[in-house]
């Protein structure tokens, strides 16, 4: 009865302490996704949150060059049954975890769902142990991006003053709004000359997105140009862990902290990281054209 009991309790704990999921995402690739996902990690791990940070970004997966670690296996070997999902986590620098996922998130679309399930199965049983889910994305509307993107509870789009990156953003949040109108879109400003830039354009997207989607974004904050996140990155120390001080990580700590105050989703009330996935990874994307 005791062994019983035990059991009822782990279930119950299972279901009721389902991690946030945050999706970084952005229109177009280079506008430093990767490195904005491994420092709120980090700095959300400082703020003694669990956090599980996982890298699906099929075409530029970096996460573990940002890190400068070498993960041995990642969700491919899963997919191919040669090793079990718990031991494809790494353990990474700051007290964070590490999923690699990369390429394999293509594999994981054609699977037969009886395979993902089976996963996700794997993935309830420590599921439970994480506070937040930081999902790196790829770049772009594809399947491989929305079927993470437009589950989460959290959307974190990564803009610059590139026109390019600009228009794919809107065109980002136009494709998020036909599948999900009410996930909070955080858009960061990255890149920009000055913190008044940063807002100027925050505002001119977001009056794009009230006139001709009837909906809003939420102002993240921005993140000025800066030669040491460049340096930093060319030698994989984060930055938050190895120059907290600087004024980049001053920026990223009151990004974080906005982030976490923004109001949550009811853990009751939120599927597994793996039921969201297979939900969302056959959702037809509409066109942005228009």
């Amino acid at each position: 009865m005791n062994q019983l009991n035990r059991f009822s309790l782990s279930v119950l704990k299972t279901r009721n302490n389902l991690p946030e999921i945050i999706a970084v995402t952005s229109g177009k690739g280079g506008v430093g996704k990767s490195n904005l996902s491994v420092n709120l990690a980090l700095l959300m791990s400082r703020m003694k949150k669990n956090v599980l940070l996982i890298d699906a970004d099929i075409h530029l997966g970096n996460v573990d060059l940002l890190m400068g670690i070498r993960p041995k296996y990642s969700i491919a070997d899963v997919l191919n049954g040669s090793v079990p999902l718990k031991d494809v986590i790494t353990k990474g620098i700051g007290g964070i975890d590490i999923l690699p996922a990369g390429s394999a998130v293509i594999e994981m679309l054609n699977s037969e769902d009886k395979i993902l399930q089976k996963i996700g199965n794997s993935f309830s049983e420590f599921e439970h142990e994480y506070d937040t889910v930081i999902v790196d994305t790829g770049a772009g509307v594809h399947n491989s991006v929305m079927s993470f993107v437009v589950g989460a509870d959290k959307i974190i789009l990564v803009v610059t003053p590139d026109p390019a990156s600009i228009a794919d953003s809107y065109g980002m949040v136009k494709v998020i709004r036909n599948t999900n109108q009410e996930v909070p879109i955080v858009m960061i400003s990255n890149m920009v000359d000055t913190e008044e830039n940063g807002e100027s354009m925050f505002k001119k997207m977001n009056l794009m997105v009230q006139r001709f989607l009837n909906s809003s974004l939420v102002y993240g904050g921005s993140l000025l140009k800066d030669n040491l996140i460049q340096y930093s990155i060319q030698k994989q120390k984060p930055i938050s862990l190895f120059y907290p001080n600087s004024m980049p990580v001053n920026s990223l700590r009151m990004i974080t902290r906005r982030l976490m105050k923004m109001p949550i989703t009811d853990a009751k009330k939120r599927d597994s990281f793996f039921d969201r996935f297979m939900n969302y990874k056959n959702v037809e994307i509409q066109s942005t054209n228009g």
